[in-house]
């Protein structure tokens, strides 16, 4: 996404601060630095959003940065920051552009592909153990009953289809060739197939060597060590046309793009394998078909009515990429 924007008669800024823009005219260190991550979580708990360093309030003008304190900033002690703060990881970054001969400072986030994100540690008055931060339409402040029951509802869809993607690999294998024990992201081959690794239970699995290498096999004797509980169900899995509705055609019509723009699209946003917004599903031997959730339509939608070059300005760098 470029940082771009849309000026009126007199010069001044149209853009409104939102639920995923906030404006500042100077960065600065300290307690300030605590503001602006309550407010990148809060939009992290929310759909993602930017600070752009540089813009005058009432009106909002273009002023520029008017010094280096953005530049020097260390990303290290904003990681250090969230770390000590909050309670997990959140997606970040920050960039300078420069647009009309000034230069202009850009913190953004993801959404949190976890939530809520909760403040773990008190900060003076500006955060407070226990609270979640939320960002609502022009302003950042703890969240409110209603969008804390959404995003808990939100999660446990998540959990579904975590659920779904798993009993999907166990038919495209076959159940006689998989042991299925629940466990981190990745998988241990064995000599008599494949054991896959699921993320629920990974903390209470340890891995303990009990020899060294074997010289005729190669590798060492591991034994594994934990409590695994629960049974799959698969009647009360929920079916992928449910948490997975669309497939190209649907969103070539919906949003006027063609197959090209749209391979861009799932590059530049990583949606392939992303099981929060893609899934394959075999369909014969040689053949499967790829589906798509409303997450990921929701996200595009919101992505192309803030940016209207965006899949444009986004299949000149898959072009350019040699995609």
């Amino acid at each position: 996404m470029k940082c771009t924007f849309e000026l009126n008669s007199r010069g001044f800024i149209k853009q409104r601060e939102s639920f995923d823009l906030e404006f500042k005219q100077a960065f600065h260190f300290g307690d300030s630095l605590a503001e602006y991550m309550r407010s990148i979580v809060g939009m992290a708990n929310n759909k993602g959003g930017e600070i752009i360093f540089g813009i005058k309030d009432k009106p909002r003008e273009l002023k520029g940065l008017q010094n280096e304190k953005f530049e020097e900033c260390d990303p290290n002690k904003i990681n250090q920051f969230v770390s000590q703060y909050f309670s997990h990881e959140v997606m970040w970054n920050m960039e300078t552009h420069e647009i009309h001969g000034l230069k202009f400072g850009r913190l953004w986030v993801e959404e949190a592909p976890q939530k809520p994100i909760v403040c773990s540690k008190t900060y003076k008055n500006i955060l407070r153990e226990a609270a979640i931060y939320y960002r609502y339409r022009g302003e950042t402040k703890e969240i409110c009953y209603p969008e804390l029951a959404q995003i808990l509802l939100n999660e446990r869809e998540k959990e579904k289809r975590l659920w779904l993607n798993h009993v999907e690999k166990i038919g495209q294998v076959g159940p006689q060739n998989i042991h299925l024990i629940d466990t981190f992201n990745g998988e241990i081959h064995t000599g008599k197939g494949k054991i896959l690794l699921d993320k629920s239970i990974a903390d209470k699995l340890k891995f303990i060597k009990e020899g060294e290498f074997s010289e005729t096999q190669g590798a060492p004797t591991l034994k594994l060590v934990g409590e695994v509980t629960g049974i799959v169900d698969t009647s009360t899995a929920p079916k992928s046309d449910v948490l997975y509705p669309y497939r190209f055609g649907d969103l070539k019509d919906k949003f006027n793009i063609n197959n090209f723009q749209f391979q861009a699209v799932l590059w530049k946003l990583e949606v392939k394998g992303n099981p929060r917004y893609h899934t394959e599903i075999s369909t014969s031997r040689t053949s499967s078909t790829h589906k798509y959730s409303k997450e990921f339509s929701s996200r595009l939608k919101a992505i192309i009515e803030r940016y209207p070059n965006w899949v444009k300005d986004t299949t000149e760098e898959y072009k350019k990429n040699g995609r």
